[in-house]
């Protein structure tokens, strides 16, 4: 998704994209959570399901696919320990 933008009003409020909203389940009073960060201040809409909170929020980060790798070396080295080769009964 391409990046937009809102203007605050004189109340402070802002508009959520529709596209956002959609993405991530934002509806008629939903909680947002603001967190201030280095870089500027990161907006998380708050789920009574913290599965569909967490939806998206590693994408493209490549986190997962380096814990992957992580629990299979661990896998590895747990199976070396125990001398479960592969000829191993």
């Amino acid at each position: 998704m391409e990046a937009c933008s809102s203007k605050v009003t004189s109340k402070g409020q802002v508009v959520i994209p529709k596209g956002l909203r959609d993405k991530y389940a934002i509806v008629p009073a939903t909680k947002i959570r603001w967190v201030p960060i280095e870089e500027g201040i990161l907006m998380v809409p708050e789920s009574a399901d913290p599965i569909w909170a967490a939806r998206g929020m590693l994408r493209g980060s490549g986190i997962l696919k380096a814990y992957m790798k992580e629990k299979e070396r661990e896998k590895q080295r747990e199976d070396r320990k125990l001398g479960k080769g592969i000829c191993a009964g």
